[in-house]
């Protein structure tokens, strides 16, 4: 009888696997930092912007992130951060001004969680994704975010990059 409760209790229990996984990166979210460090190292910046809840979140870090391929090739080309869109940590963003986390989100737009925002080593979003990715997918992901070329540029904009690339440079959240 106590084993069946148990049972029913861990199924009950909500599991907060949308949270990073222990592999990422405790820093002092400092994207600057973040980036020129990931560069010393020759890998670059990934932040993970995921949602308490989320079950797409969930599928992320439960799915792909538990990958062992996708957990080496991560590991070995980038160096990942954690962002809760609902958090209340204080980041400080590439051009020095310091928002929380939620507040971060909105100024880069985040609509969706999971997303994935990669940087190229002088500090630039070089990719952004959104949604669920399974390993295969997201071992594409990482190809196109390790790449050292530029985005592509719109067919239908040529004056403008594609969809998947940067999101505002200046992301600065509105005044209080």
């Amino acid at each position: 009888m106590k084993l069946l409760l148990s049972l029913l209790l861990a199924i009950a229990l909500p599991v907060r696997a949308q949270e990073a996984p222990e592999w990422f990166a405790e820093t002092f979210l400092d994207v600057r930092e973040d980036v020129a460090e990931a560069a010393k190292e020759g890998r670059r910046l990934m932040l993970y912007f995921w949602l308490e809840g989320c079950p797409y979140c969930r599928q992320l870090v439960g799915v792909t992130f538990r990958d062992p391929e996708v957990v080496a090739k991560v590991r070995r080309g980038f160096v990942a951060i954690a962002i809760n869109v609902r958090g209340d940590r204080e980041v400080t963003w590439t051009d020095g001004v310091t928002m929380s986390e939620k507040r971060l989100a909105v100024a880069l737009k985040v609509r969706s969680t999971p997303t994935l925002i990669f940087f190229d080593e002088k500090g630039e979003i070089a990719l952004r994704v959104s949604g669920y990715h399974d390993p295969k997918q997201f071992d594409a992901v990482l190809d196109r975010a390790s790449r050292r070329a530029p985005a592509p540029r719109s067919a239908l904009h040529p004056d403008r990059r594609a969809p998947t690339s940067p999101a505002p440079r200046d992301p600065r959240p509105f005044p209080d």
